[in-house]
């Protein structure tokens, strides 16, 4: 099973089966949500509390439970966070930060090793491959 930490602090941010992270619309000056996600690759699903409304195309910036560090990425849309998987290899994973955007990418020593999603063309210019369209 993959486990998963802040890039920023190290702490764990998967619990029980998810991963949580902090959400907050880049363009709201809400306090944001709590939000878990599925901890498998590839799988969208997304759990919030019924009063968080985030909907398709919103952009969400995305911030450890624990040291509130900004997890967005140096794309503009993008977030990551650190995995290490049940082998004990170590990678970065990158994701989208539009709402309903299903882009994923699990990253090592700089190159995508594997991507996620019917948007997953969409950032691969990010590590110098092109888009296949």
């Amino acid at each position: 099973m993959n486990d998963y930490f802040c890039p920023k602090c190290n702490a764990p941010i998967k619990i029980s089966n998810h991963i949580i992270l902090k959400a907050i619309p880049k363009s709201s000056n809400t306090l944001g949500s709590m939000v878990l996600f599925e901890p498998i690759l590839g799988d969208f699903r997304v759990t919030t509390h019924k009063t968080c409304t985030m909907k398709d195309g919103m952009h969400i910036e995305f911030y450890c439970p624990i040291c509130n560090a900004n997890l967005s990425a140096e794309d503009e849309y993008l977030t990551h966070i650190n995995m290490t998987d049940s082998d004990g290899d170590n990678y970065e994973i990158w994701f989208s930060e539009i709402t309903g955007e299903h882009a994923t990418y699990k990253i090592k020593a700089g190159k995508i090793a594997d991507k996620y999603g019917e948007h997953s063309s969409k950032y691969t210019n990010h590590w110098g491959s092109f888009p296949t369209y």
